[in-house]
């Protein structure tokens, strides 16, 4: 009886297990169906020489923030002021941790070594 009960118990932690990642398959097939969406639109956007409102870019990040919101995320999307290029970063709700980071940490440190170093070199030559 208590193999038997044991052996009940296992398997339904199985099932709920498989459940859970079926369901995180599917949110994660969300994003990324998403993700693309916003490329196209971004691609057919510069094909056309159109640029996005910020109208169309606040309700894109909104549809991202509520896809990410189940996963305990958001997005958050800032101005470098020193390269003027945006900087995206994917947060963790409860700690503020960075998930991720677009264009990453080394890329803008080695951008900006790269600017200062273009103006000391044309600073030299005039």
């Amino acid at each position: 009886m208590r193999v038997e009960r044991k052996h009940q118990d296992l398997q339904l932690e199985i099932a709920k297990q498989a459940t859970a990642q079926g369901a995180q398959r599917e949110l994660t097939k969300s994003i990324e169906d998403t993700k693309k969406e916003i490329e196209q639109k971004s691609q057919e956007a510069v094909k056309a020489g159109v640029q996005l409102s910020k109208d169309e870019i606040q309700e894109l990040i909104e549809q991202l923030n509520k896809k990410l919101d189940y996963l305990n995320k958001y997005l958050k999307i800032t101005l470098d002021n020193e390269l003027d290029i945006p900087v995206v970063k994917i947060l963790e709700r409860e700690t503020n941790k960075v998930i991720r980071q677009i264009p990453p940490e080394q890329i803008l440190k080695l951008m900006k070594k790269i600017d200062e170093m273009l103006g000391i070199l044309l600073n030299e030559r005039v």
